[in-house]
């Protein structure tokens, strides 16, 4: 879809000149919009940066919303509840003293990835099957902030691990849906015969018993997967958003030294923020599932490496002036896994994703961290609240109402006022 250009707020003629706040925008902002006026750049882009500061409740200032989960299922037991945040460093001394955690999220639906994914996006309890071809149900937190302020596909974007979450970002709500669904993002993905020519060559590799030939093998499987990959764009609404993805997989094509895609989604989520100064943002990490192969020092090295890549991404928002000072960040996993007890199957697990067999409270409570102006820092919410409510939350922080049905926000509970 093309892009719908937006009008420039209208002053405001009913205060007087000495009531008039001044508007404070960056300095790219002023030159792109100047250039716009100019005729150098499309009208609608330069009305889109303008746009992005307008009065409300007594600001002046463009509110942002990023929402990052820490996808794949991640127990409390190796995040908020370990003595000694062993796998969260980032989150722990860094960021939970600045903002507030709520440690009794819960899970109340299926525990299955896209399922609690798409309904922390809504705020309803999305799909009772596993049918995720077909968009949510309900509205998202894209589409509610788009048809509100008739922005353009690029402010609004969804980087998810997988492409079963490819229909979080769009409903099939009638009066929302494709016209206003954010961009989706997924990372490269390489043919299966590619797959098994890797495999093939770690397992020579392996046959061999030398640490240096696996080592070297390594290297080379991942130059190749890298040389070989492709990005899907289907879930891109314009050709400013395709051709940034497309440049963006040729520059990480060029690299060649990291096939995590988890880190790829982080570092597109970052360039977009550069590019695009986003008004609302989702990212879904996921390799924290792969605690499905049952290697408990791979599922730990997957929370450390999320808690990394999402304290990048909020030190990215804390550095520029569009973000810094204007963005509500919250950060949660999506769902937690099954508890260590005889006879299941521990932290390798969640839940039986057909019949929610097995579903119990190491994959219900979870928790969330709530960053931003108006947060009551350091502050500790202990009742149980469902983990839909972060989309109300963020959408009542962007000033804009929650489609009728949803969860209530709980920005009650976290803000100074």
């Amino acid at each position: 879809m093309s892009e719908s250009p937006r009008k420039a707020p209208q002053p405001c003629s009913s205060r007087r000149r000495s009531e008039i706040r001044i508007v404070n925008i960056s300095r790219r902002q002023f030159l792109a919009a100047a250039a716009g006026a100019a005729g150098f750049v499309p009208v609608g882009e330069a009305a889109d940066l303008l746009s992005r500061t307008h009065c409300g409740k007594g600001t002046c200032e463009k509110k942002k919303l990023i929402v990052v989960l820490f996808g794949g299922g991640t127990r409390s037991s190796e995040s908020i509840d370990d003595p000694q945040h062993r796998y969260i460093p980032r989150l722990w001394r860094e960021m939970v003293s600045k903002g507030a955690l709520f440690t009794n999220m819960r899970v109340e639906h299926k525990v299955v990835h896209p399922n609690c994914a798409g309904s922390i996006m809504t705020g309803h309890w999305e799909w009772d099957d596993n049918e995720w071809s077909r968009p949510v149900a309900n509205p998202t937190i894209f589409e509610v902030y788009r048809k509100a302020h008739k922005a353009s596909d690029t402010s609004a974007w969804a980087f998810v691990y997988a492409s079963i979450l490819a229909n979080t970002g769009q409903s099939l709500s009638p009066d929302y849906g494709i016209s206003y669904a954010a961009n989706v993002v997924t990372p490269p993905t390489i043919q299966r015969t590619t797959a098994d020519q890797i495999a093939n060559q770690m397992a020579q590799a392996a046959k061999a018993g030398s640490t240096n030939a696996e080592i070297e093998a390594t290297k080379k499987c991942a130059r190749l997967a890298c040389k070989s990959s492709q990005i899907w764009t289907a879930g891109l609404h314009s050709k400013r958003a395709i051709d940034f993805i497309e440049n963006e997989h040729k520059s990480w094509m060029r690299e060649e030294t990291n096939t995590s895609h988890d880190a790829f989604l982080a570092d597109r989520t970052i360039a977009c923020i550069r590019n695009f100064s986003p008004d609302v943002i989702s990212v879904c990490f996921g390799e924290i599932d792969c605690a499905h192969y049952g290697s408990w020092s791979r599922y730990v090295d997957a929370i450390r490496r999320t808690d990394e890549l999402t304290w990048r991404i909020w030190r990215t928002a804390e550095q520029l002036d569009d973000y810094r000072g204007r963005t509500l960040m919250l950060i949660l996993p999506d769902h937690g896994r099954e508890l260590d007890r005889d006879g299941h199957w521990g932290f390798i697990h969640h839940s039986n994703f057909y019949t929610n067999q097995n579903a119990d409270e190491g994959c219900r409570r979870v928790w969330m961290l709530a960053l931003g102006p108006g947060v009551k820092a350091g502050h500790r919410i202990e009742s149980p609240v469902p983990v839909t409510a972060a989309a109300a939350t963020g959408l009542e922080y962007l000033e804009l109402e929650t489609p009728s049905g949803a969860e209530s926000s709980v920005w009650n509970l976290i803000g100074n006022g």
